[in-house]
């Protein structure tokens, strides 16, 4: 088969990620505050998928997000295929099936995007004191968050394979 359908549900379950984050971003933006949740959406497709399913979803994931959010179009769709990338590659090393490595892998990833997004976006600012205060609480409040958010959003992913009769052990694992 050439897309495995689990692709499709972690597909769904990002953008449901997406949307609630969009959702809270929105109720809190009179405080100026704000979450980013990138991270734990390309975890789980890096460990989970095939190349050509980990690619497709991951690249459709980085393109709903490019479109969503104001950035630099295609900045997180290649951010997304470079940090998937290096996780399909070393995906070995990492226990899936436990919480404990993919919400480890989410953090660092998430921290990256918020990094990379910095770099990118507010190139004009990196002088301001009140730009760093923005971004350290951005970065402080999304992992806080994530903290909570992390394990639930892989256990959902997990669930929906579970529900829809699908294989609940990650791809290409040199034991079984």
């Amino acid at each position: 088969m050439f897309l495995d359908p689990r692709a499709a549900l972690i597909f769904g379950a990002n953008a449901a990620l997406l949307y609630l984050t969009l959702m809270v971003d929105s109720a809190l933006a009179g405080s100026s505050l704000y979450l980013f949740l990138a991270g734990p959406m390309v975890v789980l497709p890096a460990l989970y998928l095939r190349h050509k399913s980990y690619f497709i979803c991951t690249l459709c994931s980085g393109l709903w997000l490019d479109a969503a959010l104001p950035s630099a179009f295609g900045l997180f769709t290649l951010s997304f295929l470079f940090g998937g990338a290096l996780i399909f590659n070393v995906r070995v090393r990492f226990r899936a099936d436990k919480n404990f490595h993919p919400v480890l892998l989410a953090h660092v990833l998430n921290a990256l995007f918020i990094i990379l997004l910095v770099l990118s976006e507010g190139r004009g600012q990196l002088g301001a004191d009140v730009f760093w205060l923005q971004v350290l609480t951005t970065l402080l409040l999304s992992h806080l968050v994530l903290l909570f958010v992390a394990p639930w959003f892989f256990d959902l992913q997990r669930v929906l394979f579970e529900l829809c009769h699908l294989d609940n052990e990650p791809d290409n694992y040199p034991m079984r």
